[in-house]
């Protein structure tokens, strides 16, 4: 994806990343496929030079194969996918619904898989492409308050890395990139949801809730900065392999040391346990 002519898709533009990540590829001269489920939000990216498109990507495969077509037919084809549509759920595990976890892995997870898997034969037949999977450090957190979301997103992380393996023979990169905190508006733009009940005696993620939403807009990490990096990530020489998974801002990146420090110290510290289980015959 290094020439100027790549073409990039980005799911969820209408607000947060998305948006940001749009602007990005638009200031870096690639041109760019900005989707919503509301295209109306994306007025100004197609003033900016951008192609809109309608997406929800929790619509049937058939759907996304269609919105594929669509999307490869505009300029003949599409270089680079970044699915960066998602939600936050938020309160304890117990407090959620059923239907309110299957929303989340439907969206976060589920989604991605088959927006991906529409534009996969093109693709494997060009023998190129990038997806790219905005993902969260909450993957390495599990916060209490957001236990169904950080799941969505270790998933994610794990789909990500099996790509990168499965798809290599056919030179598509993929990678997972897990962003600190930013300031995206998450708390107002209806992209975080809350369970419908409280129960007494969950402090810790009710406390949680409280203050994400009491400090969304003020996060430390600026969103322009992070998309342009990412953007500048994606459009290395496509020859060029992908880490599995990128940190980025500077909270994500000790989030990810201290969560790879702290694994290997309990995989010591308990390797009597781990170990010594081989069949005798062995």
């Amino acid at each position: 994806m290094s020439d100027k002519s790549a073409v990039i898709l980005i799911t969820g533009c209408s607000t947060g990343f998305g948006r940001a990540l749009a602007e990005a590829a638009l200031i870096a001269g690639l041109r760019v496929i900005a989707t919503a489920r509301r295209p109306e939000t994306l007025v100004s990216l197609q003033e900016k030079g951008a192609k809109a498109l309608k997406l929800d990507v929790t619509a049937s495969p058939t759907e996304l194969n269609e919105f594929a077509a669509s999307a490869i037919s505009l300029f003949g084809k599409v270089d680079c996918l970044i699915n960066n549509a998602g939600f936050l759920q938020g309160g304890a595990l117990e407090e959620a619904t059923a239907e309110e976890h299957l929303a989340q892995f439907n969206t976060n997870v589920f989604g991605v898989i088959n927006v991906t898997n529409a534009f996969l034969p093109h693709w494997r037949a060009r023998k190129q492409g990038t997806i790219v999977n905005i993902s969260s450090m909450g993957a390495m957190l599990f916060i209490p308050g957001a236990g169904i979301y950080c799941a969505s997103k270790a998933a994610l992380d794990a789909v990500s890395e099996t790509w990168a393996r499965e798809l290599a023979p056919f030179n598509i990169r993929s990678v997972s990139i897990q962003p600190g905190s930013f300031r995206t508006a998450v708390a107002e733009s209806g992209n975080m949801k809350t369970a419908g009940v409280q129960i007494e005696g969950y402090d810790a993620p009710h406390a949680w809730v409280d203050t994400f939403n009491q400090t969304a807009g003020k996060e430390r990490g600026d969103t322009e900065i992070a998309a342009a990096k990412i953007i500048e990530l994606v459009s290395v020489d496509p020859s060029r392999a992908l880490p599995g998974r990128l940190t980025i801002g500077e909270d994500a990146y000790v989030t990810g040391k201290t969560f790879y420090e702290r694994g290997l110290k309990d995989l010591e510290e308990w390797k009597a346990f781990s170990t010594g289980t081989d069949a005798v015959d062995q």
